[in-house]
């Protein structure tokens, strides 16, 4: 399975415009993406935790997605956590590495430096405490 690529010529109409390196910020959305996810915004917006219709439908949406991810990884679909984005995602997973590693009995220590990102650093703090 190839990934996606999006040349920066297709971002903006102008040839000259300068190219985006800040992909850690975020990233242009390709157009393959954009087409397939549109009817999805369009009809499948609910709340997936909500037991509504537009709720149900979001949540039959999400189950697909977690076991075509969970297909391509080789996980389960309960394995796969989808979250709001990247400080959410540092905090769940550096949080619940630390918590399971002391349940285990493996120690409270946890190794960072000043450069990581801020989310990080934060998640290390209220650890700290």
């Amino acid at each position: 399975m190839g990934g996606i690529v999006c040349h920066p010529s297709e971002i903006a109409e102008d040839k000259d415009a300068p190219i985006y390196l800040d992909y850690n910020a975020t990233t242009p959305l390709d157009s393959y993406v954009a087409d397939h996810m549109a009817p999805l915004l369009r009809t499948g917006w609910g709340n997936p935790s909500s037991g509504h219709t537009y709720g149900k439908k979001a949540n039959g949406i999400l189950a697909i997605a977690r076991a075509q991810i969970a297909t391509v990884i080789g996980a389960q679909p309960e394995e796969i956590i989808v979250t709001s984005g990247g400080t959410e995602s540092i905090n769940h997973a550096i949080r619940g590495s630390a918590f399971a590693q002391r349940r285990l009995g493996r120690g409270d220590h946890l190794i960072t430096c000043a450069v990581e990102h801020v989310a990080v650093l934060e998640t290390c703090r209220y650890l700290e405490r």
